[in-house]
């Protein structure tokens, strides 16, 4: 779902935030479909939308691919960093042209997406369209930390995804047993091991967590919770904007 509003009533608005879903295609296990970050990025995206007032927001078409080589292999397709970086601008070139003051949200799942903040950085200074990544995947797991301990990286395909997905698309979810998998890699960070490795290399079922314990109900209570805090971190940039440019 997207919303596609007539174009006259884009220069009725004041500054009109601007939604842009990101997900990827990569594997996600044995269990989960290979479009799982494209999913929760649009839910997310759509899930926001409704909290602001009508006409104050617009929501884009998902971008279904991203930076996720650490995945490559069956089931993913992977964009080079200089791909997306084209795409994201001609998409701030674009809104430049529209003529009205804009906030563009990138509403990313995708854990592989770091290249992001620069991007709409230099978009921000560059293009003179403020921009702002909202690492989503990132926020849940904080959101999911702070109602319960976790005793284990939930990283990839594991407890916090599991959950999410059988609370929204509970026939997409495989049937499971035995696939938790957590691999000792200290002191190293997940994130040097997918920068050096790949998962692939340490996972062979593309598993980096537990989704052995997911619990749909909490998988509802983060997507709330994680729309809740985008919704005020928005607002809060919107007050900043007014206040502050120029």
């Amino acid at each position: 779902m997207y919303i596609n509003p007539p174009m006259p009533q884009l220069h009725q608005r004041n500054r009109m935030v601007v939604l842009l879903p990101i997900g990827s295609y990569e594997q996600h296990g044995p269990h989960l479909p290979t479009d799982t970050d494209l999913r929760i990025a649009q839910l997310i995206a759509e899930r926001l939308l409704k909290t602001f007032p009508q006409d104050e927001a617009i929501l884009l078409p998902a971008i279904p691919f991203s930076c996720s080589w650490e995945h490559k292999g069956l089931g993913t397709i992977a964009l080079n960093t200089s791909t997306i970086s084209s795409l994201l601008y001609d998409i701030a070139f674009s809104l430049k042209s529209w003529g009205t003051p804009l906030l563009l949200v990138l509403v990313n799942w995708h854990g592989g997406n770091g290249t992001l903040a620069s991007l709409t950085t230099e978009i921000t200074a560059r293009e003179n369209i403020p921009a702002t990544v909202i690492q989503t995947l990132s926020l849940a797991s904080r959101i999911w930390q702070k109602e319960e301990d976790l005793l284990f990286p939930d990283v990839h395909a594991g407890m916090i995804e599991t959950s999410i997905v059988q609370a929204y698309w509970p026939d997409l979810v495989a049937r499971f047993d035995e696939i938790d998998f957590i691999p000792d890699i200290k002191p190293v960070l997940p994130q040097s091991v997918f920068q050096t490795l790949g998962i692939r290399a340490i996972s062979k079922t593309g598993i980096w967590g537990k989704p052995q314990q997911s619990n749909p109900e909490k998988g509802n209570l983060v997507i709330d919770a994680v729309v809740k805090d985008i919704f005020e971190q928005v607002v809060k940039l919107l007050e900043l904007l007014k206040t502050y440019s120029a």
